[in-house]
């Protein structure tokens, strides 16, 4: 019998994030008769932060996959590793200082090392443990354009991302020689049905799901509820995801557009799907990428629950064709009128709520795990 391949994974922390979800779907898919999986958690084992719960290291214990928290390899007090977590996403944050001799054995066990999240990858490690590595590029330059600030562009990286055509082409222009291969954003689409309904309500609820960030911006959307109430006086807009709407200037909006009385702030919810199959839903507004899909998981699983979704789309430089299965709109009016359309129209809800609850499929993480799994045995012939 073959010896199984050693993979690590490494994860900023189990947060219900994008990055931290992406692991746990590709680790319950992987072929474990193949691959021994690890995961190497860049905090320490007590969870530091009190704002945040862990979610996702259950969920790979109860796969049997070994966690190892970073107390070993620290040689600062963890406020520098939470700082490099909680503000991934920030243009200012610094490396956390580690025990590099430490880490680099460890790191040496291993046959494969996938970083989940170019903010998880340590730049100054040696050659021989890098050529080994695979970094997964789970934000945007279009979210922050220093994301990629201290890696050396003109080493040949191993990068995988959902990135293609002219995404990848602005995504990766700084990079002179990587080698990158496509793997896209999957989920378990275990949905045989979809059960949304068009309702006639008195009340029309439109609901965004998203972190409260001023890298996730929602003034158009802000901007874009106060145009529909002119229209459809009825709606109201309510808004889940962790954060303090304060802090993160969004109530700003709300007061200065008088939307107090429409707008709700609704918190984290642990189930995404759940929430909008409980709430009913009529319309969800999503952040889009390229006139292409939503711009992460939330929106992908809200399209599951058959919920029909239309997307700002923030890419700078989006390509002309917009995908007809998830509408992306720049502009207010056309963002408004669909919006309309979708409320009003019972036809045109329901076929774009079933086009959204077929496509997700084709992103089920069991359909697609092959071409990782084909991407991590090439490396592994090369060992």
């Amino acid at each position: 019998m073959m010896s199984k391949a050693k993979i690590l994974f490494v994860v900023a922390d189990f947060f219900q994030g994008g990055a931290e979800r992406y692991a746990y779907e590709i680790d319950k898919a992987l072929n474990k008769e193949k691959y021994q999986i690890s995961i190497l958690c860049l905090n320490a084992k007590q969870n530091p932060n009190p704002n945040w719960n862990r979610y996702y290291d259950k969920k790979h214990s109860e796969l049997g996959t070994e966690i190892i928290y970073f107390d070993d390899f620290s040689v600062k007090p963890q406020k520098s590793i939470v700082t490099r977590i909680v503000r991934k996403f920030s243009k200012n944050y610094r490396p956390a200082h580690y025990k590099k001799d430490r880490l680099v054995a460890f790191l040496s066990g291993y046959d494969l090392i996938h970083w989940m999240g170019e903010y998880t990858f340590y730049k100054d490690l040696p050659d021989f443990i890098v050529r080994k590595s695979f970094i997964n590029s789970m934000s945007a330059r279009f979210q922050n354009p220093d994301i990629y600030k201290g890696f050396d562009f003109r080493y040949p990286y191993n990068f995988i991302s959902s990135f293609s055509g002219n995404e990848y082409d602005y995504e990766f222009s700084q990079f002179e020689n990587i080698k990158h291969r496509f793997f896209p954003l999957v989920l378990s689409a275990d949905r045989k049905e979809n059960h949304w309904k068009f309702e006639d309500s008195s009340i029309k609820k439109i609901g965004i799901f998203t972190r409260l960030d001023k890298y996730k911006p929602l003034d158009p959307f802000f901007y874009s509820f106060q145009l529909l109430l002119e229209r459809i006086p009825n709606c109201e807009l309510h808004i889940f995801g962790n954060g303090n709407p304060e802090t993160e200037g969004m109530n700003r909006y709300i007061r200065n557009l008088n939307l107090t009385d429409k707008v709700f702030f609704r918190g984290h919810q642990q189930n995404i799907v759940e929430t909008a199959l409980n709430e009913h839903l009529d319309l969800s507004w999503f952040q889009g990428y390229n006139n292409d899909r939503p711009a992460g998981y939330a929106g992908f699983d809200i399209c599951s629950t058959g919920t029909p979704l239309i997307c700002w789309d923030f890419f700078e430089a989006s390509k002309k064709e917009m995908n007809p299965v998830y509408p992306h709109y720049k502009s207010l009016t056309l963002f408004v009128n669909k919006s309309i359309e979708i409320l009003s129209n019972p036809e045109m809800a329901k076929a774009l709520s079933q086009s959204q609850f077929e496509d997700v499929k084709n992103r089920d993480v069991y359909k697609n795990i092959h071409t990782l799994e084909q991407i991590y045995d090439e490396e592994l012939q090369k060992i």
